[in-house]
């Protein structure tokens, strides 16, 4: 078989509620020559079994599964080594692609902009039953968005398409980060390479109990403080960038 265009990734983890609709949100874009690669990773529910009876009607789905427990930023790792297209869409298996152009916006950017590695899109937040809630954008220009990525990662997951030659350049995910593998990296990525988001609403981020518990919320405040401060030199608004990161540091604490 030949390589497809776009190899969209989906780690997967106890996700039996939301991830049927999760695929089929991918099988429903306009452009078809991808294929969508679900890394389960340890799920004690029924996420693989549903995903499995959903691949057994769509050769383009795939199914693997990790021995154990890897954490997501070894299991997005394999799903990027399991990879064969140039492009990498990503997709979190409790969020949904809610505009099926989503996948031939972003191929004809990055084919036409190469200095550009990563692009993506507006979110509109949904409940657990799929009810539409607020929507968030973020800066769309390589500009606009170098102005504030150490005050806010302006790259909503669910939405991203990437060239897999330059995460790999970057060294992909860093197992070192917890719950920030993914900010990490796009501050790397973009050291070399542009970026860029679509003002269009590509993705329902559903927003659940699972989102982020307290002691989550403290890791992520102490990790992108490293972040920002390793990151300091290399993007503008460093100092501005510093405080946030400080106090959201200083906040998670005193509510954990």
């Amino acid at each position: 078989m030949s390589a497809p265009k776009v190899s969209v990734i989906m780690p997967a983890f106890n996700r039996e509620k939301y991830i049927a609709e999760s695929i089929e949100s991918v099988l429903a874009q306009s452009f078809k020559d991808f294929e969508l690669i679900v890394v389960d990773d340890g799920s004690t529910d029924k996420t693989v079994e549903i995903a499995r009876g959903i691949a057994a009607s769509d050769q383009r789905v795939r199914i693997e599964t990790n021995g154990k427990n890897l954490g997501i930023a070894k299991t997005r790792n394999r799903a990027l080594e399991l990879a064969r297209a140039e492009y990498i869409a990503l997709l979190d298996s409790d969020d949904i692609w809610i505009d099926c152009n989503k996948l031939i916006k972003q191929t004809d950017f990055l084919d036409s902009h190469q200095d550009y590695a990563l692009v993506g899109g507006a979110i509109r937040h949904i409940d657990p039953e799929g009810k539409a809630l607020k929507v968030a954008t973020f800066p769309e220009t390589d500009a606009g968005l170098r102005r504030v990525i150490l005050q806010i990662n302006p790259f909503a997951q669910s939405t991203l398409m990437y060239r897999k030659g330059a995460i790999l350049e970057a060294g992909g995910y860093s197992p070192e980060y917890q719950v920030c593998d993914d900010y990490a990296l796009w501050l790397k990525v973009g050291k070399k390479y542009k970026f860029a988001n679509f003002g269009d609403i590509f993705t329902g981020y559903r927003v659940h109990g699972g989102n982020i518990t307290r002691t989550k919320r403290l890791t992520a405040a102490r990790e992108i403080f490293e972040i920002v401060r390793d990151n300091s030199k290399a993007y503008p608004n460093a100092r501005r960038g510093l405080l946030k990161a400080y106090i959201r540091l200083v906040v998670a604490f005193f509510r954990t």
